[in-house]
Parts: C-alpha cells; structure tokens; sequence
C-alpha cells in the first residue's frame, strides 16, 4: 500500500530542510494531476478535498479513486479532509477511508477546541487515521471558511504544547498572518512568532495559505521547516485558466476532453514547480527505503 496517514510522512521532514505539500483538489482531474506530479518528482503528497467538494463528488468516488491511484503511483500518497468543521463529515471521512483528517474548532475558545478536537482523534486513532488539529484564527476565504481581518487570531506559541498533549493531535496548524485566498495589499508575517513555534515545537507544524505569497516570504517559511503547507487558491486559478484558454482559442469547437487536458497539464505543472520549490523532489519515504 502506497496510500498512508500523515504521520510517518510529516515526522520525517522535522530538522530535514523540506515540506511536504498539500493540494486541494476539485475534481478526479485535480486528484490524478497531483499524484502524477508526485510520480514525476518522486515527492511524497497529500491532496486535500473541502467537505464542499465532499459533498458534491461524495465520499466512496473521492476515496476509493485516490486509494486506486495511490496504489498504482508507487509514492506516498495521504487524503487529508481540510478545515472540517462539521462533526458528521468529519466522521463519514474517518469511516470511508480518508488516511487523515483536519479538525478546525479554531473559532471555538481554547478549552471548547481541544474538547472538539480530542473527541475526533480519539475515533480517527483507533481507524489509523491521523489528525491535524488548528490553534490560532487564519484569516481569509477558504470556501465555507470565512475570516476578516478583525476575526484573525495569531497563534499563541506558549499554548501549542498544552494544545498538543490534551488534543492528542498529530499536527498542529498554526497562525502566523498567512491568508486562504489571494492576498491583498502587502503580506505582513510574524516570523518571529513562527521562528518561536519552530523551537518549542515537537511534533509537526503545518502552515495554511501558501498560495500567491511573495517568493521572499515563500523562502523564508520553508527554510524555518514546517512540515506540511497548503495551496488551494492557485490550484483552482491553474484549473480553471485552462477551461478559459481552451474557449478562448477553440472557436466553434466543443471538445470537452481537450479543455480537461489543459486544466490538468496546467495543475499538474504547478504542483511539481511547488514539490521542487518545497524541496520534497525525491524524498518519497518508500523510494528511500522506508515502509
């Protein structure tokens, strides 16, 4: 089996100056995009579905395609739930074969999430599912997931401990000034705050809002070693700006199938740029060695 849980695969970027991306996909196109990228660049991989996408694909074509694919890829391969909220997708998730999922009670007080938190870990441990837990409010648009400016939270370093041992998660996401969606104006982050994360931290950290961030920032992030990091916006930009090349250059043609294999050229030539950008080209555990 080449379709695995989270743990092993995000223990194993910790002090190893790389990530391991997660890519939200929309579709079965999106879904193998991904996994052919990692193909390609030997890269573990999690790709990520919205419980939007969940509802709308459904859970048994969503899992069993990715475990399909998974095992004919030859790499690492996880499905992680992103920013789930409602306990009974979480749960349908955990019973229909999703290797991970992420609870988001980041708009409940501390206490209240880790009470949301730690009821999901303890069912996803016992289905080998592995959990990614949120301390701090990320601002932005994420699909049902909205924050203003006014709502963002940063993360407090000096709790991620106590967050970690009575939620029992696998991983953490954390708040430094990342946004979901595309950002506007000037990009300011608290890497002092990230930096403080990075040295208390023992377990895997995880930073959301990846997309359209300023390649300096970009850099500056991956070198302080999260494990784990998000792009969404710029994957459904990619798809979606190749339905818009195809009409636009199709004149009276009607081939659909063309137009699906220019979004998937264009997802899957984003997503490799990011597994080299992330430094996770070649280190796909069971290519080394690792089982």
């Amino acid at each position: 089996m080449t379709y695995v849980n989270t743990v092993k695969m995000l223990q194993d970027t910790m002090h190893k100056n790389y990530v391991v991306g997660a890519f939200n996909i929309i579709d079965v196109t999106t879904m193998k995009a991904a996994i052919d990228a990692a193909i390609a660049k030997k890269s573990p991989l999690i790709i990520q579905t919205s419980q939007k996408t969940i509802l709308q694909l459904g859970y048994k074509v969503l899992s069993n395609t990715a475990k399909f694919l998974a095992d004919e890829a030859g790499v690492d391969v996880a499905m992680m739930l992103d920013h789930g909220t409602d306990p009974e997708i979480i749960r349908n998730c955990i019973n229909n074969g999703w290797s991970a999922v992420m609870v988001d009670g980041s708009s409940k007080p501390f206490e209240e999430n880790i009470r949301f938190t730690r009821e999901i870990v303890e069912i996803a441990h016992e289905n080998n599912v592995s959990v990614e837990g949120e301390l701090g409010h990320i601002g932005g648009v994420e699909e049902h997931i909205i924050v203003d400016d006014g709502n963002v939270q940063l993360t407090d370093p000096d709790k991620i401990l106590e967050f970690k041992e009575l939620s029992g998660v696998d991983s953490l996401a954390v708040a430094i000034g990342t946004q979901h969606g595309l950002y506007k104006g000037k990009v300011t982050l608290d890497f002092d705050r990230l930096e403080k994360i990075m040295k208390i931290a023992v377990f895997p950290i995880v930073i959301h809002g990846g997309s359209d961030l300023p390649e300096e920032d970009f850099k500056r992030i991956v070198s302080l070693n999260p494990a784990k990091m998000n792009i969404s916006t710029e994957i459904k930009h990619a798809y979606l700006d190749g339905f818009k090349e195809y009409i636009n250059s199709s004149g009276n043609e009607y081939e659909p199938i063309k137009a699906i294999g220019i979004a998937y050229e264009n997802t899957k030539k984003l997503i490799m740029n990011y597994m080299d950008r992330f430094g996770s080209t070649n280190k796909c555990l069971r290519d080394r060695g690792f089982k």
